[in-house]
């Protein structure tokens, strides 16, 4: 059984990305979550103590068994193989659990991110990328309340720019020093229930959106390696889906 239709497939290598509803049971979730406020500074049964709550950056729960069963019990391992061919694939790891704590602000006052940023480039010269990654929505994640945030095609972008110059000046597009990424689409917020996966090229510009709910976005992320992939990924820009069992 197929997990895309064709039109998403081609939604996939336009756009960069696409999205899947319902993808993990509700005991799942329910367990993840439980875990979570274990380690969020902030009192589970008063929201007035969500905003601007800590702590940032990953939350050191990736390895707790009810954190990995969102990845391994679940058929998103499945649905990233379909793309780009699970024999090609590393196995799954670990979620990163990635919290955004409400701002305080009025959802009326909210703005859209001003831009996006590529993963695997934190360091200046080094290009530690991936193949596609996984974002699940772990809570009801509302518009405007800081949901996983994509700037469409810019994947394709991307490419053209690494056909060019090398994979390890990725660290410039982060620092927005790249003319020809200057004039970036509109962002787009990918909203919704829990269980909600959004699918996404790892050359997507893309970032948390600003959280002007009153809800902690609680959402996991997870990236997916082709197994020769230090071997091949600076030829990848000039064949894109050339790897891609399911997009080729």
């Amino acid at each position: 059984m197929s997990h895309f239709t064709a039109e998403e497939k081609t939604h996939f290598k336009e756009h960069g990305y696409v999205i899947k509803h319902d993808l993990l049971r509700q005991e799942l979730i329910d367990n993840a979550i439980d875990v979570l406020w274990q380690h969020i500074e902030a009192n589970r049964d008063n929201p007035d103590t969500w905003t601007n709550a800590g702590p940032s950056g990953n939350l050191p729960c990736s390895d707790h068994p009810d954190i990995i069963a969102t990845l391994h019990d679940t058929p998103i391992y499945d649905h990233v193989g379909e793309l780009a061919g699970k024999d090609k694939l590393t196995p799954p790891g670990r979620p990163l659990c990635k919290m955004n704590y409400p701002t305080g602000n009025d959802p009326e006052d909210w703005e859209a991110p001003p831009r996006g940023h590529l993963d695997g480039y934190i360091t200046d010269g080094v290009a530690s990328t991936f193949t596609v990654g996984a974002t699940v929505n772990i809570s009801d994640i509302k518009p405007r309340g800081g949901g996983f945030t994509v700037w469409p095609g810019t994947h394709l972008r991307v490419a053209e720019y690494f056909k060019t110059h090398s994979l390890l000046t990725g660290w410039d597009i982060n620092r927005n020093e790249i003319p020809e990424l200057a004039d970036l689409p509109e962002p787009v917020e990918c909203a919704g229930p829990p269980g909600t996966v959004v699918f996404w090229h790892h050359y997507m510009l893309h970032r948390a959106g600003i959280n002007c709910q009153r809800d902690i976005r609680m959402a996991f992320v997870s990236r997916f390696n082709f197994k020769n992939l230090r071997q091949i990924q600076f030829d990848l820009p000039h064949d894109l889906w050339g790897q891609w069992e399911g997009l080729s």
